[in-house]
């Protein structure tokens, strides 16, 4: 019974999540879809292809927000993962401190966050660069990836780093084959989190980088606003594959490097 209510739930979210993909890409690839008509009346299977060729602005897009997002992941993994690790090992008077300021960007509304950084920037010289940008957003990614990991990390009550170590394994051997593969849940769960939140960023990438950076997030808002929506459903889709496929390989080396120790092990 309760394994029909997992399954029937896990459906449910699948449609949620599923149905506003389908009717993007539905929009991008179907002609003539007016009321009361269900489904386009006609369809352009090669319509994603040829608005490709088209827009000369579009793989300029694809390049700012996989720099962008690529970047964010890449300096919020480093702070968020030994954080998370010794928020998980450590108990301090300073932990509930350590966690509203964890959290002080989601309570901190975000446009005054981004303003303040922004004349904090132009002072630094960072406004208009790629760094200035990453390390803007890696702020706002940074409760996410640290929430994850520290739940997944929490599961484990006991302490097998150490209980490695006291067999003789050094701290680097126990890190990479015990603390790495037992977080592989949260590590992809931040990971995902922080790339859909960084390359959905629009007013932060906007004012931060000083429009030098131009991601499919900001080239999809004045489309939507024109009525541009067939355009805007081409931006969608190929903002959803630029977002899965650099997921879908994370998760497929992740699993390997977990799978490949294990058989090491046995």
């Amino acid at each position: 019974m309760k394994k029909q209510i997992s399954t029937s739930g896990l459906g449910l979210i699948g449609c949620l999540f599923g149905l506003p993909a389908v009717v993007i890409l539905l929009l991008a690839i179907g002609r003539h879809w007016y009321v009361p008509y269900l489904l386009p009346q006609r369809w352009d299977w090669l319509a994603i292809f040829k608005f490709w060729q088209q827009d000369s602005t579009l793989w300029p897009a694809v390049k700012a927000s996989l720099s962008l997002g690529l970047g964010t992941v890449g300096l919020t993994l480093l702070i968020a993962y030994p954080m998370a690790i010794a928020l998980v090992k450590y108990q301090t008077a300073l932990k509930g401190i350590l966690n509203v300021l964890i959290y002080a960007p989601l309570i901190i509304p975000g446009i005054a966050l981004t303003t303040s950084l922004d004349l904090t920037f132009i002072q630094l010289h960072l406004t208009g660069t790629w760094l200035g940008v990453v390390v803007v957003q890696t702020l706002f990614c940074l409760p996410y990836a640290i929430k994850l990991l520290v739940d997944n990390l929490a599961i484990y009550q006991v302490d097998y780093e150490a209980v490695a170590q006291n067999l003789g394994a050094s701290r680097w051997q126990s890190f990479w084959q015990i603390t790495l593969p037992l977080s592989r849940d949260g590590l992809i769960g931040a990971v995902t989190m922080t790339l859909i939140v960084a390359m959905s960023q629009y007013l932060t990438t906007l004012l931060i980088g000083d429009g030098n950076y131009l991601t499919l997030a900001i080239n999809m808002f004045p489309l939507i606003q024109g009525g541009r929506y067939q355009a805007a459903a081409c931006y969608g889709v190929v903002f959803m594959a630029t977002l899965l496929i650099p997921l879908g390989l994370f998760e497929w080396v992740l699993k390997r490097k977990v799978r490949r120790l294990a058989h090491h092990e046995l």
